[in-house]
């Protein structure tokens, strides 16, 4: 009797530890699903919101209280103040192609690396750049801060200084 009390004496601790680790491994595995859900989201905002101009999207996605910080623009704050953005972007550059290159999420934050290529052929009201019907290639990164599933601020940065060189703006230096 005092041996199977030493034999399950060692046991216990095993069966814990081993609890604990499929434990670990399942919310390890609840975190991955959790990331692969909010790329997914990513993909299908950039797809349908950016490369084909269906808003609606937008809503399944973000808070209305959304966010979108864009230096050196003025923050746009709200969802549809987001939505009019885009908007303005899809009218100044008609046939606009946001493509993924990276993204990656941990916990409730995502990042993207993406490139945008479009014609300028409209002025995009929102970023008051004239028309010159010059085709563009730029690059960015977004970052993403997720609450419960849904996109509750973005920090967008551009390449703005490659964008406006591509426009045919020149930088001049300042006189000496």
């Amino acid at each position: 009797m005092h041996k199977i009390g030493q034999i399950f004496g060692c046991l216990i601790p095993v069966i814990v530890l081993g609890a604990l680790v499929i434990f670990l491994a399942g919310c390890e595995s609840q975190e991955k699903a959790k990331v692969e859900e909010l790329k997914a989201a990513t993909r299908s905002i950039v797809e349908e919101a950016y490369n084909k101009g269906n808003l609606d999207v937008l809503d399944d996605f973000y808070t209305t209280d959304f966010v979108y910080h864009m230096p050196p623009y003025p923050d746009f704050e709200g969802l549809e103040a987001y939505k009019q953005y885009i908007t303005d972007l899809r009218i100044g550059y008609p046939d606009i192609e946001l493509t993924i290159d990276d993204l990656i999420g941990e916990g409730d934050i995502g990042a993207m690396r993406w490139t945008f290529r479009g014609t300028q052929t409209g002025e995009s009201p929102t970023l008051g750049i004239p028309p010159t019907g010059k085709q563009v290639t730029f690059t960015g990164c977004a970052v993403s801060h997720f609450v419960d599933g849904k996109i509750v601020e973005t920090w967008n940065i551009v390449d703005y200084l490659g964008l406006l060189q591509k426009l045919g703006f020149k930088i001049i230096p300042p006189p000496k």
